[in-house]
């Protein structure tokens, strides 16, 4: 079969290719892609940073949507053609956590594309239990982004975070993937949310995508604006996935009780943080990483109950996945990128 597969790391090594076809084992399907979309994990494989040992050629991609094509044995609420989305969170569902229900904090949890043969390919083997049924007011390529992003705000926001109807929101970096899922998924139910960015651009699209106000974290001072904002209140939860220096205006953001959930540090693994203000405000900091089934299936039943559809900013063709690839990594992109496969 196709694949946009690694041969090395580097955009100089990745290239269509053909691969093995995956066969279904115990409790297993293979899934026949129709479409794939793309985040930055798939720029943070290709490179080689993330110091994984792969096998070439290595299909990259962990968010995808499909037909069933093959089930394996133990596998029988499942039949070919059924129309799936993919959970790309592997967990051995084995453990005291995974038992628990906590999937996504198995000490052995995988990602399609990252550990595992990934989404940018004509088919897939994963376990049956990591598919599901879409809303039908989705195409395959609308389907394909409810992963990695959606999964993963969903969790941030509700399982994590415990957003309540009504908080007021701050999420750091809109534009991206993630911050676009957490805007979709938190603007029904907040009162209010307020966005950051470096683009004017992004900004714009935000507030008029129904954000209560934007700032631009390059011209001014996050923290003191949401004060300004806020009748020196603050908001109840800041979202984010940079880390750094964005960690640290979220939590000067809050109002005191309130919560900062992280997933991320692309602006900066370490931050310096004040104690003084964690402790006086009672204020918490909360990773949170991907998500359990409950956190996939709840996710899902929001997108269809409030008829969701995700910001798609381009669509390119499984021949086209290279290009597709560097575009993610331009700078101006605004929502998701979307490969058709079949």
């Amino acid at each position: 079969m196709k694949a946009i597969a690694l041969n090395g790391y580097g955009f100089d090594n990745v290239k269509l290719s053909e691969v093995e076809d995956p066969r279904p084992g115990a409790g297993e399907v293979v899934v026949r892609i129709k479409a794939a979309a793309l985040n930055r994990l798939d720029l943070w494989t290709l490179s080689g940073d993330l110091k994984i040992s792969h096998e070439f050629p290595h299909p990259l991609g962990a968010d995808g949507a499909g037909e069933i094509d093959s089930v394996g044995d133990d596998v029988s609420n499942l039949k070919p053609g059924t129309p799936v989305v993919i959970n790309p969170g592997i967990s051995c569902r084995g453990c005291e956590l995974c038992r628990a229900g906590e999937h996504s904090e198995c000490p052995r949890f995988r990602i399609l594309g990252e550990h595992l043969p990934g989404t940018l390919a004509e088919k897939v083997r994963v376990p049956a239990t990591n598919v599901f049924p879409f809303p039908g007011h989705l195409s395959y390529g609308e389907a394909a982004t409810f992963g990695v992003t959606y999964i993963t705000a969903y969790r941030m926001l509700f399982t994590r975070g415990r957003l309540r109807p009504g908080e007021w929101v701050l999420i750091t970096g809109i534009g991206g993937g993630l911050a676009q899922s957490l805007f979709q998924l938190a603007r029904p139910v907040a009162g209010r949310v307020y966005v950051t960015s470096s683009s004017d651009g992004k900004l714009k699209r935000a507030t008029d995508a129904g954000a209560d106000a934007a700032i631009n974290y390059r011209s001014e001072d996050v923290g003191k604006t949401i004060r300004g904002l806020t009748g020196k209140r603050g908001v109840d939860m800041v979202v984010d996935s940079a880390g750094g220096e964005s960690l640290i205006q979220g939590l000067r953001s809050l109002r005191k009780g309130g919560r900062v959930v992280i997933a991320g540090a692309t602006a900066g693994s370490t931050a310096k943080l004040d104690l003084d203000r964690l402790f006086w405000n009672q204020l918490q900091v909360i990773g949170s990483t991907m998500g359990s089934d409950a956190d996939v299936s709840d996710m899902l039943r929001l997108v269809g109950g409030m008829k969701l559809r995700p910001v798609v900013e381009r669509t390119f063709t499984l021949d086209q996945g290279v290009e597709a690839l560097r575009h993610l990594d331009s700078d101006e992109r605004f929502g998701k990128i979307v490969v058709e496969v079949l």
